[in-house]
């Protein structure tokens, strides 16, 4: 394969993972997964926190608009 990635017959994930499975074992089929979670952790917690202050400043927002004492 290209950059020494391997090509798989079949683009289904049943099929490659039985492929890495059978070539590496289940260790090279869990190979990168920390990495891989310390990469996309932050971006998830920063997105989860930003639609939580999103989510609260427009429900107080829509209550002070209800009650006509926005400030």
């Amino acid at each position: 394969g290209v950059c020494g990635c391997d090509r798989f017959k079949s683009g289904s994930i049943g099929d490659v993972i039985k492929t890495i499975v059978k070539k590496d074992g289940y260790r090279g089929l869990m190979r990168g997964w920390v990495p891989r979670m310390l990469f996309h952790a932050p971006a998830a917690a920063i997105c989860w926190s930003t639609y939580e202050a999103g989510k609260s400043f427009f429900q107080d927002y829509n209550e002070q608009k209800d009650t006509g004492t926005i400030t």
